[in-house]
């Protein structure tokens, strides 16, 4: 898994300090390749604290930084990994691009068109390396049914099916204005006061369509293509689980890709529902003219695969491959969450190109926000842009 260690480490600054930025950088830490050079975070002693943490846990001397600014005149970094929230990480990204830094990004990629088109063209004028955060191409399941569309055991596929339905309790929906920590609720008390401000978690669960690609781009992955036209419809806004929110419990999109083939793709986030026993809110499904394949539903489900000669069987499909060390067993998300910095540190040494670059990225974040707001025209059905063309367009916008 580890990468040939180079006589020069990478120096890697983290901006956002929060959870999610101090659970990565912990376990990117393990990488022989990488430096983590930095914290940088707005909120007031956060970065202080996730250095501190950071350097006790791990015998490292990152700084801490309270702007962007200041890190960049008292820090040298070559590489940037943004764990901010994902409404405000584009124009970090593009700024940091800019400055010939390489950077990484958290899912979703980007929530408007016009940030789809910032990404790409600011990192195809200045030449470094993006790279998408997404892990879940990278389970075991997901390689092997790549490795089947490779060899051609699908035949022909003609559907793609997957879902995220992550229904938690609480979640942070609010910040506390005054001292930017997130609040973890279900209460609706929080709504109208000056005091807390609702998160970028609020306005995706208000159209969960939008948090597709762990669903999305795995599907791609397999068949190949891009996402060409999106309908969308959902259930009301104002959920039938969290009284006083004005959130959307459900919306599936139908879709359809440059290699003739149909997607249906689903979110939600508020509504109760059982988890499947591998992949907990995910779920996946190809079918081919040759042969299809399914991961389970729920505990009383296996995985299956269909063959043309054998009918049904069931199949083991797991997220870690059997021969994994006890290391990548360990690993959050199935062992997937070490593999997007391996292959960042990959493109910045140009050893290959990462699975999920600046194109792959949008092109999971585009069909996404174009459903949302299919959806809100009552399912019009919506064309998707193709990034990959610059003759159509080079300076962004849609």
């Amino acid at each position: 898994m580890w990468l040939v260690k180079m006589s020069k480490k990478i120096r890697m600054a983290v901006i956002g300090a929060g959870g999610m930025g101090m659970h990565t950088s912990l376990l990117y830490s393990r990488c022989p390749d990488l430096e983590i050079s930095a914290f940088c975070d707005t909120m007031p002693g956060r970065a202080e604290e996730a250095a501190a943490q950071f350097n006790r846990e791990t015998g490292g001397h990152a700084l801490a930084f309270s702007s962007r600014k200041a890190m960049a005149e008292g820090c040298a970094y070559e590489a940037a990994y943004i764990a901010c929230p994902p409404d405000i990480q584009v124009e970090i990204a593009c700024l940091e691009m800019e400055r010939g830094v390489h950077v990484m990004t958290q899912v979703p990629a980007a929530f408007t068109i016009d940030e789809c088109w910032a990404l790409v063209n600011t990192a195809a004028k200045t030449g470094v390396a993006y790279v998408l955060a997404e892990q879940t191409r990278y389970w075991d399941f997901i390689r092997r049914w790549r490795r089947m569309s490779k060899e051609g055991s699908f035949g022909k596929i003609v559907y793609a099916e997957g879902a995220y339905l992550h229904y938690e309790p609480q979640w942070d929906f609010f910040t506390d204005e005054k001292t930017g920590a997130p609040v973890v609720t279900a209460d609706a008390i929080y709504h109208g006061n000056p005091r807390y401000g609702r998160r970028w978690r609020y306005g995706v669960f208000a159209e969960p369509i939008l948090y597709l690609p762990h669903t999305l781009g795995p599907l791609l992955s397999i068949t190949g293509g891009r996402i060409s036209k999106v309908a969308c419809f959902g259930t009301r806004v104002g959920g039938y689980c969290y009284e006083g929110f004005q959130v959307c419990d459900l919306q599936e999109a139908v879709m359809y890709n440059t290699e003739d083939i149909v997607f249906s793709v689903k979110a939600g986030f508020t509504t109760p529902h059982g988890f499947n026993p591998l992949t907990g809110a995910h779920w996946y499904q190809i079918k081919g003219t040759e042969s299809s394949v399914e991961i389970p539903r729920s505990t009383l489900d296996c995985g299956k695969l269909w063959t043309k000669e054998g009918d049904w069987e069931g199949a083991d499909w797991s997220c870690v491959p059997e021969d994994a060390d006890e290391f990548t067993r360990s690993v959050s998300h199935g062992g997937a969450d070490m593999e997007p910095i391996l292959q960042f540190i990959r493109a910045i040494n140009k050893a290959a190109a990462p699975e999920t670059d600046v194109y792959t990225a949008v092109e999971s974040a585009a069909p996404a926000i174009l459903a949302a707001e299919s959806c809100r025209m009552g399912g019009a059905l919506l064309e998707v842009p193709d990034f990959r063309n610059f003759k159509k367009q080079k300076n962004g916008g849609t």
